[in-house]
């Protein structure tokens, strides 16, 4: 994509067929005294964050320095739980359905109906935790069932499995107070980054 750049400002963007529909381009390519004659750059692309952490949406096309930019928004996920709420501001709850539903006028065939339990938008921190603690049962799995047959028969753990399920577990608890304590999306991304889990035996 290029920028048809005239007297600092930008004219128009599109492919080299849309900016010259009748213009011949061998090769599709525009070599650099057509460019430069024509005010043309080609467009580079602004700061994109992590989509893991970020809702990143497309903007508009703009001279930054004398370059001409593709923007983006970057706006930062929710890290922490909040209320859902509906468009009015109400609190939004839990439903289930109740077949025996009564509006008072008279029986209905059922109807979806609210219980007591606060409806929760999940933030960053609660779904980062849940990673950490699938990782921790994946990598437990396998020798879990040493840890049954010790139960069950008194049979001798390998001390190298011990001491990997005990870093294992240490990691994960160690994860899970990092996420805990990250003030905001940049900070949890950091600790996401640095995860240091033992290697299997």
């Amino acid at each position: 994509m290029f920028a048809k750049v005239t007297d600092g400002a930008i004219e128009a963007t599109g492919t080299l067929k849309q900016l010259f529909p009748n213009t011949s381009f061998p090769g599709g390519i525009a070599d650099s005294d057509f460019k430069t004659a024509n005010g043309l750059q080609d467009i580079v692309l602004g700061e994109q964050k992590d989509r893991k952490y970020y809702y990143v949406t497309q903007g508009d096309v703009t001279l930054v320095g004398g370059v001409a930019t593709q923007g983006f928004t970057n706006t930062a996920m929710a890290i922490e739980d909040v209320d859902a709420k509906d468009s009015d501001g109400n609190q939004l709850y839990v439903q289930v359905w109740d077949a025996d539903f009564d509006n008072g006028e008279g029986k209905e065939p059922g109807k979806m109906v609210d219980t007591s339990e606060k409806l929760i938008n999940r933030g960053l921190k609660y779904t980062m935790n849940a990673q950490v603690k699938s990782q921790a049962n994946s990598a437990l799995a396998p020798t879990d069932w040493m840890v049954i047959r010790k139960a069950e028969r008194e049979t001798a753990i390998p001390s190298a499995t011990v001491t990997y399920r005990a870093a294992v577990i240490t990691e994960c608890a160690r994860l899970e107070t990092a996420i805990a304590g990250a003030a905001d999306v940049d900070a949890l991304a950091v600790v996401m980054g640095a995860q240091n889990w033992p290697e299997q035996v």
